[in-house]
């Protein structure tokens, strides 16, 4: 899909969700660039702990005699930290200088809860007010709901917006433009009626649409991965999400999950073999762009709605806890680890604190690497680790 056919796109769809006039003019301003942020969310409560391991603090092993990583398995990346074993497929992208960890993250008065944090997360307000997503705001500032999509599972809050909608893929290859049963023919007529103005241009923008349609699964079609990707669910969202990428389709932002980070029992079982699919899936992706030629345009960004208790229970895992660990990958990042090492000794309810506002880690994308208006879209300004390097 050519860049101008997205402005078609795009026009057609603010102009038929908002029926506002001016749609034309908007679109025609959406940001340029062909910078992709692809957004990784870790559902359930991913526990940063056994993630980023501060191997060197005995409190670590103290709290958690039964499920802490021995440190004889971790993989060392400073003198006090070191990532959890089954994230060995990323140690090529952290040597490299291509991997980064932003720790302690969260937000002003932490919520336990899975669904007002991670609403949180996706509207980036704390307070709770915001209806729109962080992301569906990044499509009505740029006038383009085609810019963003999510691939596989139920669209997040984060997509949501007021005046559009924006796409949610189960799979690529399941891309098209339907229409119910037997309405085809009706379909077909009501775009051949002589029309003027607007309405002309909605007609003509229908019918491009249908063609740029039929023209992305083609372009899919003729995709071929660069590298080989797991057999997982999370593995085939993110070769979904490099086809559309290497398509051509214009997006600027590609959302997708891994959920089971719930880990309140059995945790070692559960969170290993969750960050081994998530180390898996995402190393692949990253040698996928590079046999494609496109690892200098895309980044990844990764989360999790909150971190976990730093005690273990007495289940083997660990309960709803603050601040956490979020990642980044790709060559326009600065590796490394982006901020202190979590203190196990001065902690808020028995949780690690959170010294970094997620939105500063937000606005740094949406600043330095989407080149939007991150004031504008989050709603003030925040300030958070340079985790980029341009």
């Amino acid at each position: 899909m050519k860049r101008r056919d997205v402005l078609k796109l795009g026009a057609l769809a603010v102009s038929m969700t908002s029926g506002m006039p001016g749609f034309l003019a908007r679109a025609a301003a959406r940001a340029g660039g062909d910078r992709v942020l692809v957004v990784v969310q870790l559902t359930g409560g991913n526990d940063g702990l056994n993630t980023l391991v501060p191997y060197s603090n005995p409190a670590y092993y103290a709290a958690r005699p039964g499920i802490a990583i021995p440190r004889k398995d971790v993989l060392t990346v400073t003198p006090d930290l070191g990532m959890h074993p089954a994230l060995r497929p990323l140690m090529r992208s952290w040597d490299a200088g291509e991997f980064a960890w932003m720790e302690n993250v969260g937000y002003p008065n932490p919520n336990r809860s899975h669904f007002a944090s991670m609403a949180i997360w996706h509207t980036a307000d704390p307070a709770q007010a915001a209806r729109e997503g962080w992301i569906g705001r990044i499509a009505e500032r740029i006038g383009d709901p085609f810019c963003a999509s999510n691939v596989g599972g139920v669209s997040p809050l984060a997509l949501r917006s007021d005046t559009m909608i924006l796409p949610s893929l189960d799979t690529v290859d399941g891309f098209a433009l339907k229409l119910p049963a037997g309405l085809e023919d009706a379909y077909e007529r009501m775009l051949s009626v002589p029309r003027s103005g607007e309405a002309a241009f909605v007609g003509r923008a229908t019918r491009q649409m249908i063609s740029d349609t039929a023209r992305v699964q083609e372009n899919a079609r003729k995709y071929r991965a660069g590298s080989a990707y797991p057999e997982t669910r999370f593995a085939a969202s993110l070769r979904d999400v490099a086809r559309l990428i290497a398509s051509g389709t214009g997006q600027r932002v590609l959302y997708t999950s891994l959920g089971g980070f719930d880990t309140h029992a059995s945790q070692r079982a559960d969170q290993d073999e969750l960050l081994g699919v998530l180390a898996e899936g995402l190393a692949a992706f990253r040698a996928d762009l590079d046999a494609q030629g496109l690892a200098e345009k895309v980044v990844v960004m990764g989360f999790s709605e909150f971190g976990r208790r730093v005690a273990e229970n007495g289940s083997g895992g660990t309960d709803h806890g603050k601040g956490s660990v979020m990642f980044a990958l790709g060559r326009g990042v600065r590796g490394g680890v982006h901020g202190e090492s979590p203190d196990l000794e001065d902690l808020s309810e028995g949780d690690v604190k959170y010294r970094q506002d997620f939105r500063g880690v937000y606005a740094h994308a949406l600043d330095r690497w989407l080149d939007l208006p991150s004031g504008e879209i989050l709603g003030g300004t925040f300030t958070g680790p340079a985790w980029l390097r341009s």
